[in-house]
């Protein structure tokens, strides 16, 4: 038996024992495959993305939630209704709730057997989905060469487009190896919680350098409103902080925060003590606190206020293994809670509501009781290329209900169960 072979086997025993001490318990899951047009070839060649609708519609009586999703393969996105249990978002207090009444969890929108795209972007390969709460547009995308496109309910074409060119080198195999990295996406775009402004990264991996725009969505949409030239350097990751802060994260570990106010950076600092940089999101909950992750598996938590005095993180967390962490997500109801994707898809579910009441724990205590929850989701989550980004979503308006696709177009919608309510619950009852 070879070195490497033995090595592999060891850490494969470690991570089931430590896998046993992580909850893995689900209040909810489904799943379903979709079947695609034979047109389309080799589903695996093409790039895959998931969000969640901001539509919730509770059916009291049937004792479900509906609600909708979009998956995008290549440059097609495509629609599916999802019935839910009234129970995942409705308490119901003590009001007991009705049975969940429903034939099929998940229904494809345009035809069971090989539906037709919702949405189109022709020529163009989808990275990004995000969804609208304007009425005007439904759901904001971005190509992988740095295009956005919005999309409207009742039109299959894009009711507008900001069409980005950036040169020869742009291809989807190019665009996912700087570095020798291919997960790290180039480009990159947020929303302002009002939704008036997008801010948008782009960079040209030929000529070495990058843009930021900072774009409209509300009066001349897709219109630039201003524009920061970032020379030799490829910016990848951008995150509003607050309605005018926004903070990017380079391929050379430099974390940026700038003002879509003015013309310039506003400071800058490099953090590359745990690997390189290669994810980064922002709490919508909270102003200026945001998470970085590393392809050595690290994960930090930052406040805005304490690093302008000092450049140190407020806590850190790491994945199994030191796995890659590929994407960083706050979660939208939670002030508290995040997930982060690693390399191999598996999904880490975070609290740190634990640390803010026990500052003075320990970092292995600290990682043992923030790791509320691990999605593994079977092979499926591993198949294709390492770039797992975009791939797994929260629902904005449901507590703790998360969707993933995988490669092979699998999509997955789950709410984990932790014990950990009933058990805080109890132990009031105790008190009293």
């Amino acid at each position: 038996m070879s070195k490497d072979t033995k090595v592999n086997k060891l850490r494969n025993e470690e991570f089931k024992i430590w896998k046993k001490s992580v909850p893995s318990l689900y209040q909810h899951i489904s799943y379903f495959k979709p079947h695609l047009d034979a047109r389309l070839g080799d589903a695996l060649q093409f790039g895959k993305r998931f969000t969640f609708s901001n539509n919730v519609v509770p059916d009291q009586k049937r004792g479900v939630l509906n609600t909708e999703l979009y998956y995008s393969v290549g440059s097609y996105v495509y629609k599916v209704d999802c019935t839910l249990p009234l129970g995942l978002q409705h308490s119901g207090g003590e009001q007991e709730l009705p049975d969940p009444q429903y034939n099929d969890v998940f229904k494809q929108v345009g035809g069971d057997a090989f539906p037709s795209p919702h949405f189109l972007f022709p020529g163009e390969n989808i990275t990004k989905l995000s969804p609208l709460q304007s009425s005007e547009n439904t759901v904001l995308g971005m190509a992988t060469n740095a295009s956005l496109v919005w999309f409207k309910e009742g039109h299959r074409n894009p009711t507008h487009i900001m069409q980005e060119m950036m040169g020869p080198m742009t291809t989807y195999g190019s665009i996912h190896s700087i570095r020798n990295s291919d997960y790290l996406s180039v480009c990159d775009f947020d929303l302002r919680k009002d939704e008036s402004q997008i801010v948008k990264c782009q960079s040209d991996r030929k000529e070495g350098h990058s843009t930021i725009k900072v774009v409209d969505n509300v009066g001349e949409v897709g219109a630039t409103t201003r524009r920061f030239n970032v020379p030799s350097t490829v910016l990848h990751s951008i995150e509003f902080l607050d309605d005018n802060l926004f903070v990017t994260c380079s391929d050379r570990n430099v974390i940026s925060f700038w003002d879509a106010r003015t013309d310039s950076e506003l400071w800058s600092f490099t953090d590359s003590r745990d690997g390189n940089l290669t994810s980064l999101s922002s709490s919508p909950q909270l102003d200026g606190f945001f998470a970085t992750g590393t392809d050595g598996g690290v994960i930090k938590l930052w406040d805005l206020r304490a690093i302008m005095s000092q450049q140190q993180e407020m806590v850190s967390f790491s994945h199994s293994d030191e796995e890659p962490v590929v994407d960083l997500q706050f979660s939208p109801t939670s002030s508290t809670e995040f997930l982060s994707v690693g390399k191999s898809g598996n999904v880490y579910h975070w609290d740190t509501d634990f640390f803010f009441t026990n500052e003075e724990a320990d970092l292995e205590d600290l990682n043992a009781q923030c790791l509320k929850f691990l999605h593994t989701g079977g092979s499926r989550r591993s198949m294709g290329p390492n770039d797992k980004r975009n791939m797994v979503n929260w629902h904005p308006t449901i507590d703790h209900l998360v969707g993933t696709i995988d490669n092979d177009c699998s999509i997955g919608v789950y709410k984990a169960f932790t014990g950990r309510e009933d058990e805080q619950q109890g132990e009031e009852n105790e008190e009293e």
